[in-house]
């Protein structure tokens, strides 16, 4: 008892001299005096205050910050050509962030199944209290353990609901990450097939512009020499300023081209870009057929159905009682096989009133239900409208193809018969160059009718078949 009144008499002198500018030592001392707070800090660095020292040893250790780094991938890329296809759009569709992040998004669902799965296993919970506690002028020191397991034996399948809801989510996931690798796929085709079209206009101008600079000089030459009428030179003045007007558009336009390029297929070598072969497409009625059996969207909104439907069956056993068994063992430090005491049991839990929560929450899911299905209805039609767009563009730049494919050879012969008759004097120079300027018109029409019917052989392809299978992209 005396070491106790002792330790207790210390702890009030030791907590005084916290908020005292007095020196432990000068209460013993004969002449005390003040210290300064510069001998108080020396004080305190020589002679570390024994009771701070105690505590020192129960500090909570702080958490370190932890730095959760995602890195920036670097792709590498071979030559664009039609051999290379597959091989390149896959490396775009694999270092894509928004496919990246997809796939993060699937393995933490993945995750949260196992966690959920935990709550079927026994859970096992300890405690420890220690101190100090003063009754009838007495102060007494104790420490005491507990030990509780309990494991749930029946929940009317809430928690195998809850499972099955969070595996439903996780297949959502899956193809919600088989979208975005399917968008960035179709994406990196349509920047593809679209920065060929700009390099092909490009290379077109550059030519008509070559070839009709000189027709230029001749008319102006005939005209300043009094032989021809000046206006035949400022008519062929304003056709030359047309097409290089048009140029410097598809300058710019081949410079967006390229930033968009560099976007999906970053330090790709744009100079090797070549053009790419449309896809063959299957006819109009099985083409919806394979879409509605296939698409991943209307995948993604059944299982997202599903596994509302799943919740739905878990909240509603939540209304009926769970039972679980409980056991417990308390042991105090001191008498500890005396004083132990250890119980089990069976629990029965059940909420008779929740004021109305769970039945809103019952309630809220089942109009989430119906909302999901009049969704899935909205998709199916918007995809049937989107694979009728795509069928007619295909169809309708097939036609146009066809058409301007003859237009071009019309043109490539008229200009050939007018530069012989030039040379007779059948023909003027400013008919030669009309026909010259009309040709370069005619072959840039060619090249975007081609790049459309390109481009909706993809789209179709996308919606009927998906592109993500055939280059070899897989969610893990």
């Amino acid at each position: 008892m005396v070491y106790k009144i002792f330790f207790t008499f210390m702890l009030v002198i030791l907590v005084g001299c916290q908020s005292s500018n007095q020196n432990f030592l000068n209460l013993f001392n004969k002449n005390p005096k003040n210290i300064s707070k510069k001998e108080e800090k020396e004080f305190d660095k020589t002679s570390p205050n024994p009771l701070s020292s105690f505590f020192e040893n129960f500090k909570p250790t702080p958490i370190e910050n932890e730095s959760i780094l995602v890195g920036r991938s670097d792709p590498n890329f071979k030559a664009f050509n039609q051999k290379n296809a597959f091989y390149n759009v896959l490396q775009a569709v694999k270092s894509h962030p928004s496919v990246l992040s997809a796939q993060a998004n699937t393995r933490a669902a993945k995750l949260t199944i196992e966690t959920l799965k935990s709550g079927k296993d026994t859970q096992v919970n300890a405690q420890a209290l220690s101190g100090v506690s003063r009754d009838n002028s007495k102060n007494s020191f104790g420490a005491v353990g507990s030990l509780n397991i309990s494991k749930l034996l029946f929940d009317y399948g809430s928690l195998d609901n809850s499972i099955l809801s969070q595996k439903k989510r996780y297949q959502v996931s899956r193809i919600q990450a088989k979208i975005s690798a399917e968008t960035v796929a179709i994406r990196s085709y349509e920047v593809w097939v679209n920065l060929n079209r700009q390099k092909e206009v490009v290379a077109i101008y550059k030519k008509g512009l070559e070839q009709a600079e000189p027709f230029l000089g001749q008319i102006e030459n005939i005209s300043v020499s009094g032989l021809g009428d000046t206006s035949m030179f400022i008519k062929a003045q304003q056709d030359y300023a047309k097409l290089k007007i048009a140029n410097s558009r598809s300058q710019t336009d081949y410079h967006s081209a390229v930033a968009l390029f560099n976007e999906m297929f970053p330090g790709g070598d744009v100079l090797s870009i070549d053009s790419l072969q449309a896809r063959t497409i299957i006819g109009k009625a099985s083409a919806k057929s394979k879409m509605l059996k296939e698409s991943p969207l209307i995948k993604a909104q059944d299982f997202l159905i599903q596994g509302l439907e799943a919740e739905y069956k878990a909240l509603k056993a939540q209304q009926k009682p769970n039972v679980a068994m409980n056991a417990g063992l308390t042991a105090p430090a001191r008498d500890t096989a005396e004083d132990s005491t250890a119980n089990i049991g069976i629990l029965v839990n059940y909420v008779f009133n929740d004021g109305g929560r769970l039945e809103n929450q019952i309630a809220t899911l089942k109009e989430q239900i119906k909302e999901a299905k009049r969704q899935r209805q909205s998709i199916e039609k918007q995809l049937i409208s989107q694979l009728d767009v795509a069928l007619e563009s295909y169809y309708g730049s097939e036609k146009s193809y066809k058409v301007i494919f003859d237009m071009v050879e019309l043109s490539q012969k008229n200009k050939e018969e007018l530069s012989a008759q030039l040379q007779s004097g059948r023909s003027k120079i400013q008919d030669v160059l009309n026909a010259e300027v009309t040709l370069a018109e005619n072959r840039i029409l060619l090249v975007n009718a081609l790049a459309e019917f390109t481009l909706a052989s993809y789209r179709v392809r996308a919606l009927t078949h998906g592109l993500t299978k055939e280059i070899g992209w897989k969610t893990f």
